[in-house]
């Protein structure tokens, strides 16, 4: 098959699945800045208690080390820009507000279903083996998306396109034949400090220098324990996830919403009050097929009780009480301290 002929069809099929674009790169032009990056990154414990990101680095820094047999690599992005501006939901002190992705169906199982659709196609077309990633493997999928032309990544670190702002998963796949590819993107954040400066926490050591260990999309999800007193006003009424930066950044005029029907809003309007009442049972039948529910119930109870006490909201103080005698520490200590926020 011409190999032109072949990246129409197979861009006409990744329309077809849902996919908003895909570009190709291949592993030789994957350089040592990707692996200095990475490293430094480590090295400044910004990865915080995702020590998982310590293991694997060959693997994760030179695709061939994970598989031998890749010589194309081809990135797919999965878009969910939402209808309206997330930032609106701060100022709604009573509600529950999570990050845009988070109110979907589980992206990790949407994009790779549309993986596995292009992969079986791709085999028929060209006779290969491949391998599929979705987020969960040693895969660098930002620095490999912006090798493949399909963005750069901004000051925020989250990729950024010109075309979809920064609204949009990724999918990987990597293919043992050898295939044109596509110019890498160049960066056109400019001299453009919004997503620095909207940061709660002050996250950012510097463009492109995240520190894991102050941002909320780390803490409300990733972190286990009590979350520093220091940073928990910072958090406001954000229980799963942070969007400030991916919201403010200017090339987001360009995106569209999104025609996916699995990254609709599932559920958007839950009361802190009806969120932490709440049994276990409850919230994974509630949270079900989302990324929230892997969080369970007792850490998503924590957030809840850090959004009451940074909600004003002096009636939560007689419903946080029930909690403060709780039998895990960080529970009963978040009560405590919500409700020494709502005496002041």
């Amino acid at each position: 098959m011409d190999i032109q002929d072949f990246k129409l069809q197979l861009q006409q099929i990744v329309s077809d699945v849902g996919f908003s674009s895909f570009g190709i790169t291949n592993p030789s032009k994957v350089d040592h800045s990707v692996k200095e990056n990475f490293m430094n990154f480590i090295k400044n414990d910004w990865n915080a208690g995702m020590d998982w990101l310590e293991k694997r680095v060959n693997e994760r820094t030179a695709p061939e080390n994970l598989w031998s047999s890749v010589k194309s690599i081809l990135v797919f992005t999965d878009d969910y820009t939402p209808a309206e501006n997330p930032l609106k939901k701060l100022k709604e002190k009573e509600v529950s507000n999570f990050s845009v992705f988070a109110t979907k169906r589980d992206y990790h199982k949407v994009v790779k279903s549309k993986l596995r659709i292009v992969a079986s196609w791709i085999k028929k077309k060209i006779d290969c083996d491949l391998k599929i990633f979705v987020d969960t493997a040693p895969v660098l999928e930002k620095p490999l998306a912006q090798l493949s032309g399909l963005g750069w990544q901004g000051k925020h670190t989250n990729l950024v396109s010109k075309n979809m702002g920064n609204w949009f998963f990724l999918g990987v796949m990597y293919i043992d034949k050898l295939l044109p590819v596509d110019e890498p993107e160049k960066d056109f954040c400019g001299s453009c400090t919004k997503c620095l400066d909207i940061c709660p926490t002050n996250a950012f050591e510097g463009p492109y220098k995240l520190d894991a260990r102050k941002c909320i999309a780390y803490l409300t999800v990733e972190h286990k324990g009590a979350i520093d007193k220091e940073l928990r006003s910072s958090i406001g009424n954000r229980v799963f996830g942070c969007d400030d930066c991916l919201a403010i950044c200017p090339w987001n005029k360009f995106a569209k919403l999104t025609r996916n029907v699995n990254y609709r809003d599932r559920f958007s309007n839950l009361s802190l009050e009806e969120a932490l009442r709440l049994s276990d049972a409850e919230f994974r039948k509630f949270f079900s097929g989302t990324a929230i529910k892997r969080l369970g119930s007792t850490r998503f109870l924590r957030n809840i009780i850090y959004a009451m006490g940074n909600s004003g909201k002096k009636e939560y103080i007689e419903l946080l009480e029930d909690y403060v005698n709780h039998s895990i520490y960080f529970i009963s200590e978040a009560a405590e301290w919500a409700i020494s926020e709502l005496k002041k």
